[in-house]
């Protein structure tokens, strides 16, 4: 017991690390994701397909792939270090079910579906949260003791979690 309580302190810890590295962008950028708020904005991301004067959108459709999107603003050497995406849960994971809150995206080769940025990180949700993410999280400067989301999909109801809920999601043991 003491054990396993020790490897999540450590897994804990580590993933906390990487989220620090995380942080890039202008820090007087207190809404990089702000852009998205307008419906105009949505097919720079999205594939639609006109209906009249509407305009149908599926959320799970995007103009071009995910990462290489996302790394337009967060280059792969600003982000430090990351979860590996382009993973096929199922075949690496030997998993049956995935939780439908953390889903899945079409590799560049549309042969399956895979991880991606957006697996993990909901950039429509909430860049900053009164509550802390981890227990040394500091607030962001400018924002009135407002913390990183680091837009993570699953939060922890305590700072004590960190980032623990998020990758028990798929990896219950750690």
């Amino acid at each position: 017991m003491k054990g396993r309580l020790l490897g999540g302190v450590v897994a804990a810890a580590v993933l906390a690390a990487w989220a620090l590295a995380a942080v890039t962008g202008d820090p007087g950028a207190l809404d990089a994701h702000g852009f998205m708020e307008s419906e105009e904005r949505c097919g720079g991301c999205h594939h639609m397909e006109p209906d009249g004067a509407d305009w149908l959108l599926d959320p799970h459709l995007f103009v071009r792939p995910v990462v290489p999107m996302c790394m337009e603003c967060h280059p792969s050497d600003r982000i430090g270090r990351s979860h590996p995406v382009g993973v096929d849960p199922y075949e690496t994971l030997d998993l049956r079910d995935l939780p439908e809150d953390l889903p899945l995206h079409w590799s560049d080769d549309a042969r399956a579906e895979v991880m991606t940025c957006g697996t993990c990180h909901d950039p429509h949700g909430p860049r900053f949260s009164g509550a802390k993410l981890f227990s040394f999280q500091q607030p962001y400067p400018g924002t009135g003791g407002q913390y990183l989301t680091f837009f993570l999909r699953v939060r922890g109801e305590t700072p004590r979690e960190g980032f623990t809920p998020l990758c028990h999601r798929c990896h219950p043991g750690l």
